[in-house]
């Protein structure tokens, strides 16, 4: 009986903790998309995930490891009933009944969010919301995923590419304007373990501020970087982009919503947001001065 006890406790625990949503599915990986959202969120990258693509969307639930300490391998019932998953049923209340708790997973119009709480605090709340109820089996469904391990791989595996291709610019600038030391400072670099892209966007800015020459080419190597390391970092993708004559830049990027106001502070001034509610993105554009 204390056995059952204890474990409904880390029940409770567990589904008040998992945050439940969806964002939308561009072309960037989506266990980093994923990753970068939950801890834009919870500060953590020891998390525990499980996510759906369905219709251009990523419908994910996310927890921070330290919640699955005692429940690994639990089956998590609402992982069946995402949009376009197995058990779906459209709209409604997904409701995982227990002595002391009720967790319930709100599917309404594409959206998702998860409650917790005592039967007395969520039945009436859940009543008002007018949706229908569809009672879930506590033994069905899949297990929540770790992904702590897999993140640390993706992330040296991205950043070594983002290193790699930057390496590519510098060797070009270094090579017509400042000999070869730039250049071998980056491959040291690259040869460093556990690289993040922030690590890289970093050291590949100091390196360029070291250069310090007053050449056109290298200015404009800077500016393309920084902007496409800002893109990169926030799992977006850039629509179009032209630099002339250095000053004369125009872009639009399209940003997941969710992303930090220094993201588009890192952009430079004049930038212009558009907020696209039902996609869940954020368009960024830079027009040039006219003179």
């Amino acid at each position: 009986m204390q056995q059952i006890a204890i474990q409904e406790v880390d029940l409770k625990n567990l589904y008040s903790n998992v945050l439940a949503g969806r964002l939308p599915l561009g072309t960037a990986d989506p266990t980093e998309v994923l990753v970068n959202h939950a801890y834009a969120l919870l500060g953590s990258k020891k998390l525990h995930i499980h996510f759906q693509e369905f219709e251009g969307y990523l419908y994910y639930l996310v927890v921070e490891s330290k919640w699955m300490s005692s429940l690994i391998g639990l089956p998590i019932p609402f992982t069946r009933v995402f949009p376009g998953g197995p058990d779906h049923q459209g709209d409604g209340i997904y409701r995982l009944e227990a002595n002391s708790f009720i967790a319930a997973l709100v599917v309404e119009g594409g959206s998702l969010r998860l409650l917790c709480n005592t039967p007395e605090v969520l039945q009436d709340y859940l009543l008002g919301i007018g949706l229908p109820t569809i009672d879930l089996k506590p033994q069905s469904g899949e297990s929540l995923t770790s992904i702590y391990e897999g993140i640390q791989g993706l992330s040296s595996k991205a950043a070594r590419y983002l290193m790699r291709a930057s390496m590519g610019l510098l060797l070009l600038a270094s090579t017509a304007f400042v000999g070869v030391h730039a250049a071998q400072a980056m491959k040291d670099s690259d040869e460093e373990l556990n690289l993040t892209i922030k690590t890289v966007e970093d050291d590949l800015n100091k390196e360029l501020d070291k250069l310090n020459v007053q050449q056109p080419l290298a200015r404009q190597i800077a500016r393309i970087q920084k902007v496409s390391a800002t893109v990169v970092r926030a799992g977006g993708w850039i629509e179009t982009y032209t630099l002339k004559d250095e000053k004369k830049e125009t872009f639009e990027l399209v940003l997941p919503s969710w992303v930090s106001p220094d993201y588009v502070d890192s952009l430079g001034q004049d930038v212009v947001t558009d907020l696209r509610d039902l996609e869940g993105l954020l368009t960024v554009r830079k027009k040039a001065k006219e003179k």
